[in-house]
């Protein structure tokens, strides 16, 4: 098995653990978080594997794919009270710049822009997981929700 495969398997691996932990064990944020990161992966991935061209630089279409997971984690640190999407739409940004980077540069090796890519998203993925660690176990309704507006309410009916 080449070593592409075993990389692409590990990630795999590694994406539906978190994301399932995030899923089972975190809030509403948590949830949505494994939500965007799972659907963003499996669209990039059936593209990659049905034609090789998706892989290139700052292909239109991952591209998108990458904005929309930006966008996602934008809105969801705006909308939470978590501090965990702050970061992973950091890392989202960092990665939609080496794709664009990538294709501005067309001497940096194929295998290094993935590198690149990879070690973004697995920061990605340890922010959720932080994130649902960070979250306790017997958590109050309106910490488990996460929104502004539920911690709003729940400061002003304890004031």
């Amino acid at each position: 098995m080449s070593p592409h495969v075993v990389l692409a398997l590990l990630f795999n691996a590694i994406l539906v653990a978190v994301c399932g932990f995030a899923i089972v064990r975190g809030g509403r944020p948590e949830r949505r978080g494994a939500a965007i990161n799972l659907v963003a992966a499996t669209i990039t991935t059936v593209l990659r594997l049905s034609d090789a061209r998706y892989f290139a630089p700052a292909e239109k279409v991952v591209m998108a794919i990458d904005l929309a997971v930006a966008a996602g984690f934008f809105w969801l640190a705006i909308s939470t009270i978590r501090f965990w999407p702050v970061w992973a739409a950091g890392f989202a940004l960092a990665d939609l710049f080496m794709s664009l980077f990538g294709r501005l540069l067309p001497n940096i090796p194929l295998f290094a822009f993935h590198t690149g890519l990879g070690i973004y998203a697995y920061l990605a993925l340890g922010a959720l997981a932080l994130g649902t660690l960070r979250l306790p176990r017997d958590a109050e309704p309106y910490l488990r929700n996460g929104s502004r507006r539920s911690w709003l309410q729940h400061l002003k009916e304890t004031s």
